[in-house]
């Protein structure tokens, strides 16, 4: 009687441990959403890069005291939120600015910021010759006018800066001046993206009178050396199968605090870290990268270093790059991936646009690797609202806390997140 006494007590117990199994909140699939992101969560984070951003003389660009200030402070966060966090060193060419360049166009004294600016990895060189106009730089032929010694006179776009910087120095130009928009503010920061090409270069506002054959003298005085920067990769939930994926750049550029750009998607980030904990939805990863203003470093490296098997794994990739700008146009990736898309825009309310994001931002780096990506945008320097730009102070230093737009970061903040949220919920069923 005991053996069965003994026998049914233990079918009993294996029931109810099934049962419970069943209804455990381990199941992924049934977890209830987070609750949604606040404001108060958010601007608290701004308001820490822009406090770390002052602390280190107004930027947190790669490189910089005040990049590893800001690596640290996230990962604070996400270790404190349960995530399991690893900080992985990227190998890049540091370049900085020894002073501030300086300029004079037929006599007249150029502002450093307002009137021109020396992007990325331009080379150091003193220069005093005259202005020699070229069509758009793109093609060695376009520089057919051209004396050795001059300087080479064209304007921004069309190709990529460092490919007009090529030709230009290759039919023997002293230094390569590409005209560009500007704002009230200033002339917006830029990249070569390649370094040690050789040539002093500068970019300088359509609003500067000048002319075929004028004189230039130009002083820029920087500096390409070895150096590193850090992606911070965050994870929750099981340790293998299909994950879901989003990610930040969590660099400035040079001379600017970076707060729309992009502190707003950082702290987006940070606050779906701080709601999944401890109980994802399934297996989520977050990626804050490094030296995205320099030429989408930190991300290429990432994905480089994957393998194949790590590169299927990732279900999803969404990419936050600006997303609180001040007179925002919101925007899903139309070069991203439709299914992805078409989630975005059916979770964040009212129209939204589509925007082509080509290589401008990290998404570049996953694309063409066999992950979906996708993204949401508010727009940078483009046309928005009355004509105006949608981020006025885009690539400038007056990228801070003040400068970004709740009424615009709040709901694409909570539809990254519910977006991350169903997808990683459908993974683990």
């Amino acid at each position: 009687m005991r053996h069965i006494r003994a026998r049914l007590l233990l079918s009993l117990l294996t029931v109810l441990v099934a049962a419970i199994g069943c209804n455990s909140d381990s199941d992924s699939s049934k977890q209830p959403p987070p609750p949604p992101i606040a404001q108060r969560d958010l601007v608290r984070h701004l308001v820490a890069l822009q406090r770390i951003a002052t602390e280190n003389g107004g930027e947190r660009a790669a490189g910089t005291p005040g990049f590893t200030a800001s690596v640290d402070y996230v990962t604070g966060v996400l270790r404190r939120a349960g995530w399991r966090v690893r900080v992985q060193q990227v190998p890049m060419a540091g370049w900085r600015e020894r002073s501030p360049a300086t300029m004079t166009v037929a006599g007249t004294t150029l502002k450093p910021i307002r009137d021109f600016r020396v992007p990325s990895y331009a080379a150091a060189g003193q220069v005093d010759a005259p202005l020699r106009a070229a069509d758009d730089g793109c093609q060695p032929s376009d520089f057919d006018r051209l004396q050795p010694g001059e300087v080479a006179f064209t304007g921004f776009g069309t190709c990529f800066l460092w490919r007009k910087t090529v030709n230009a120095r290759r039919a023997g130009a002293s230094a390569l001046i590409a005209q560009t928009s500007s704002s009230k503010r200033g002339v917006a920061s830029a990249t070569l993206a390649v370094p040690r090409l050789g040539l002093p270069v500068v970019l300088m506002s359509r609003d500067v009178p000048a002319r075929d054959g004028d004189r230039v003298q130009l002083n820029v005085n920087a500096q390409t050396r070895r150096a590193s920067t850090q992606n911070v990769i965050a994870e929750i939930g099981p340790t293998d199968g299909r994950v879901v994926m989003a990610g930040a750049h969590l660099d400035s550029v040079p001379n600017g605090p970076g707060i729309d750009d992009n502190g707003s998607g950082v702290a987006t980030l940070l606050e779906v870290a701080r709601t999944f904990g401890p109980r994802p939805p399934g297996r989520v990863r977050l990626a804050f990268l490094g030296a995205e203003e320099e030429g989408l470093i930190g991300s290429r490296r990432y994905v480089r270093e994957l393998s194949q098997a790590q590169r299927r794994e990732i279900a999803a990739y969404l990419n936050l790059d600006m997303v609180g700008s001040p007179n925002a146009v919101p925007a899903v990736y139309s070069d991203g991936d439709p299914r992805l898309g078409r989630l975005l825009r059916r979770l964040h309310p009212g129209p939204e646009r589509g925007v082509l994001v080509g290589n401008r931002s990290d998404s570049s780096a996953f694309e063409g690797k066999d992950i979906p990506i996708n993204g949401l945008y508010t727009g940078a320097n483009e046309p928005g609202p009355g004509g105006k730009p949608r981020d006025p102070c885009y690539h400038l230093p007056c990228d801070t806390f003040a400068n970004v737009s709740m009424g615009s970061l709040l709901p694409m903040a909570r539809a990254a997140a519910r977006a991350l949220y169903l997808l990683a919920r459908d993974q683990a069923k």
